[in-house]
């Protein structure tokens, strides 16, 4: 198991006045609402309920980092997009993922982008890729939710999301029946290492 010990550091907002971050390699994850963000952070983790889950998106609102092996960051972004999201608070958000991405770009060794499998990728999903390109950032793109569909339904959506994401590393999980956790926890661990 890669990850042997994970601890909440602590929540950052564009209002925090004594932001200090150490020079710790970084994993960021990124998300549209309901794509299982909580729930596959838990898995890696092998904690049930560290990070937060919720059925209201929106509670997410900081970026929260938490400590793994007292070497890493894992970070937990903002959703980046939701449609009865008020327009103030996604402008908001949208600027917490833009300063905190801008801030951490040389210690960030992966952007975690989860696209649900079942709704194959959405228009916001790949607005966000593109800016991540834009940052230079190194991105890995995970389906998740693959137990809610057949063998051949994971194909045709991690075909069509390849297409897509021409040339990116996809890999598709489940975090009720841990299907491809651990080569997702070695793609992590590869490139922290």
């Amino acid at each position: 198991m890669f990850i042997k010990e994970v601890n909440f550091y602590r929540s950052v907002t564009l209002d925090s006045q004594d932001v200090f971050f150490e020079k710790k390699k970084e994993i960021v994850f990124v998300w549209r609402s309901n794509v299982g963000k909580s729930s596959l952070m838990n898995t890696i983790f092998w904690k049930k309920d560290l990070v937060r889950t919720s059925s209201k998106p929106w509670k997410t609102r900081e970026a929260n980092l938490f400590v793994v092996n007292n070497k890493y960051y894992f970070t937990d972004l903002p959703w980046y997009w939701f449609a009865k999201l008020w327009k103030d608070l996604k402008e908001g958000l949208d600027s917490l993922i833009s300063w905190y991405l801008e801030e951490r770009k040389h210690n960030i060794k992966y952007v975690v982008i989860l696209v649900d499998s079942r709704l194959w990728t959405q228009e916001k999903d790949l607005e966000m890729y593109k800016y991540l390109l834009e940052f230079d950032l190194p991105v890995l793109i995970v389906l998740s939710k693959i137990d809610k569909l057949s063998n051949n339904e994971v194909s045709k959506s991690l075909a069509s999301t390849s297409k897509v994401f021409f040339g990116q590393k996809i890999i598709p999980v489940s975090s009720s029946t841990k299907d491809w956790i651990h080569e997702l926890e070695k793609e992590l661990k590869l490139v922290l290492s």
